[in-house]
């Protein structure tokens, strides 16, 4: 698929609540995205006062998040699994393993929308033929 005009048509075969079910993630990815770039850009981060157990914290959120949700552009289910599975993965490894508590409050959980849009929209392509949606070139 090119990254050009094309992206913005609907699919070949791809229905009207596919076609917006798709761009309801991809909206809600580049909100997530801002966020965590604008958190970055406002807060900064020093990572020479990084402890070596938060970058686990790190690898998950912001790091698979981020990169999932890049991916599901491309490969919805791949990306929307990789971006739901890191902030999970946040919760219970940074949060209940390494820093002692399950719970790391409310901020993070708006970031798995656009991953479970994504799941979503990768399950039902699946469900209704396979990869029958074709991507126009």
């Amino acid at each position: 698929m090119t990254w050009g005009v094309h992206m913005f048509e609907q699919h070949e075969h791809e229905t009207t609540w596919l076609f917006a079910l798709r761009w309801t993630a991809r909206i809600a990815s580049i909100v997530c995205l801002a966020i965590i770039f604008l958190f970055f850009i406002g807060e900064g981060i020093d990572f020479a006062l990084v402890r070596p157990a938060e970058y686990v914290g790190l690898a998950f959120f912001p790091l698979g998040v981020l990169i999932g949700l890049v991916l599901a552009w491309r490969e919805e289910l791949l990306g929307g699994a990789l971006s739901v599975i890191s902030v999970f993965a946040f919760y219970v490894i940074y949060g209940a393993i390494i820093s002692g508590r399950l719970w790391q409050g409310w901020a993070f959980l708006p970031f798995l929308v656009p991953g479970f849009l994504f799941l979503l929209y990768g399950i039902q392509t699946r469900v209704h033929g396979g990869r029958h949606i074709e991507r126009k070139v």
